[in-house]
């Protein structure tokens, strides 16, 4: 038994130290491949990212930049996505703990969204959107990629449109497949993925984004006035 608590102590220690001694040339490498990764061009569908002083500490287990930006593309289509013109963030750092779900802290002073405006129309309790429609795969993708995750925002300013809301923490988590749960300082709020598109319930009102298919009929039977 004693030799056993030997062999472990001596596996930890010796690897402890390898990971301290080596600790900036590995956060020099993830740097340099998250840096090359992010300057891939994958054409003109695709978002652009612009950053300046991306670093990662390996042995923090943080990332951290004084600026990030997501620009997406500029089309005209009625993509969810396309509401969505760019995303700015400065003075960042972000923070993950690894435990049965992996957690990241992203503390910001200031997030800037350029967002465009949506069009709703009242039906019964539901506010619809008549500006865009919602494709599922989008929230399939953001679970695959991010289903054990739970992510915490905190910025100092969060300006959406030119417009200064002030101290904003947002958090989200998802629920199951289905449901996306966020809190926004402190209003829970929760997307659900419906066959006919995107529910999102906030403590006040019931919004809903259409999938293309009842978008698209919607916009039919619009034009036709029935």
């Amino acid at each position: 038994m004693k030799s056993i608590l030997f062999a472990v102590a001596f596996i930890v220690f010796c690897f402890s130290y390898i990971i301290v001694t080596y600790s900036d040339e590995i956060s020099e490498k993830l740097t340099y491949n998250l840096n090359r990764n992010l300057d891939v061009d994958w054409g003109d569908n695709h978002p652009k990212f612009k950053k300046q002083n991306l670093n990662v500490d390996f042995l923090d287990l943080s990332v951290s930049w004084d600026y990030f930006n997501i620009v997406f593309p500029l089309t005209q289509g009625a993509h969810i996505l396309t509401a969505l013109s760019t995303i700015k963030s400065t003075g960042c750092i972000s923070n993950i703990a690894l435990s049965l779900n992996i957690h990241i802290d992203i503390n910001c002073n200031e997030i800037r969204i350029e967002i465009k405006r949506n069009k709703w129309t009242k039906h019964g309790g539901l506010y619809i959107s008549r500006t865009f429609f919602f494709e599922r795969t989008v929230f399939d993708d953001f679970y695959d990629k991010q289903g054990n995750y739970k992510v915490n925002i905190d910025t100092n300013n969060f300006v959406v449109n030119n417009v200064n809301l002030g101290h904003y923490i947002i958090e989200y988590s998802f629920i199951d497949k289905q449901n996306l749960q966020l809190m926004i300082n402190e209003e829970d709020v929760i997307l659900t993925k419906k066959p006919e598109g995107l529910n999102i319930h906030t403590p006040d009102s019931d919004f809903f984004i259409l999938n293309r298919n009842y978008y698209e009929n919607t916009r039919k039977l619009d034009s036709a006035d029935v």
